[in-house]
């Protein structure tokens, strides 16, 4: 029997939602998902999906209480593998601190044997699951047009991951009478554009403090059904948010998460590309990006941007990982505003940001 995993079980039931809505999960079919993939594809190449965290050592049996590992990928059953980077001949190693806490896809192999101590019968081993990640990136689970603005677009994203838009404020029990109604059950409820209130769940690694009574996006599932509680005891229904991610909408209403992912201050260049600085001087500058390592994006952002130029094997300021290629251009164009927001409609672009040449 294969026991070494944390068993944390997530309240993730597939509902009743819209059949007509397609899914926004788009992951090759060998992808790691829970601990039974993790025994489909053992010692075999993988794309493992999940949230990365720091290692969080036993409670107890072998190697309880101590940090063998620095990280660990959490995935949909609430399972945690520990993570570590896969022997490259560069010797370059993966940073995983860019990623703590977010939800990611790892291209690397999910690995069962000894992964503490050796084969040696004489000595103390360990022997269960390990990812050797080769690469790692930050997993789409929602595109910019599946965002939820108004309560019908709740109801029609049930039971799946999307994107929400909404004012995060502090939970307020419904006081409707029902044996849960005046119980404080979340800390947190998302209000949306037209005054509807979801309850958000979040994970301990999630900090929302610094969020309340802010406009946001929440990347996240809409869970659909018994929210709280159990099937034939006292129990909430409805909707509820369970967050992955969240980051401010500094936009307002109305606008995608798209304009999130241009870094770059738009207002402060001129329509030719110049930044025009407080004392009359102008400069332009260049922007960076990742893309995957494929000549059909390459083609698909040149056609955007014709000036755009790729640096394979670079990682840039943007931490492009070994499955991408960095692009660069330059602002000094005519309509470069305009490239910019095409360039970060494209689903696989994740930030757009200010290149400092070293």
């Amino acid at each position: 029997m294969i026991s070494l995993f944390i068993s944390v079980m997530l309240m993730f039931v597939i509902g009743t939602g819209s059949a007509e809505q397609r899914s926004v999960n788009k992951m090759p079919g060998d992808t790691c998902r829970t601990m039974e993939d993790a025994e489909k594809f053992m010692n075999k190449d993988a794309v493992i999906s999940g949230r990365l965290q720091k290692f969080t050592p036993w409670l107890s049996g072998k190697g309880a209480g101590h940090m063998f590992w620095q990280w660990e990928i959490k995935l949909a059953d609430g399972t945690a593998i520990p993570v570590v980077s896969k022997n490259k001949s560069d010797g370059e190693s993966i940073v995983f601190d860019e990623y703590e806490s977010r939800n990611v896809v790892i291209h690397g192999r999910v690995f069962y044997g000894i992964i503490i101590g050796d084969s040696n019968p004489n000595h103390q081993s360990l022997t269960g699951f390990r990812i050797d990640a080769d690469g790692i990136d930050i997993a789409v689970t929602a595109a910019a047009q599946d965002t939820c603005w108004v309560y019908a677009d709740i109801q029609s994203f049930a039971d799946k991951d999307v994107i929400i838009a909404g004012r995060l404020v502090e939970y307020v029990p419904p006081g409707d009478g029902s044996k849960l109604g005046d119980e404080k059950i979340w800390d947190y409820e998302l209000v949306t554009q037209d005054k509807y209130r979801v309850p958000v769940k979040k994970d301990k690694y999630l900090n929302l403090d610094q969020f309340i009574d802010k406009d946001v996006f929440i990347i996240g599932y809409i869970k659909y059904g018994i929210i709280f509680g159990e099937p034939n005891t006292a129990n909430m229904q409805g909707y509820r948010v369970d967050a992955f991610e969240v980051s401010l909408n500094e936009t307002g209403y109305g606008n995608s998460l798209t304009e999130g992912k241009i870094r770059i201050d738009l207002t402060k260049f001129n329509d030719e590309g110049y930044r025009v600085n407080p004392d009359g001087e102008k400069s332009a500058t260049s922007y960076e990006f990742c893309i995957p390592a494929s000549d059909t994006a390459l083609a698909e952002v040149k056609a955007i941007d014709p000036t755009a130029g790729e640096m394979k094997g670079s990682k840039g300021r943007s931490g492009c990982t070994d499955e991408e290629w960095l692009v660069i251009s330059s602002t000094r164009k005519p309509g470069f505003k305009e490239i910019i927001r095409k360039l970060a409609e494209l689903k696989y672009v994740r930030k757009i940001t200010e290149t400092f040449w070293e």
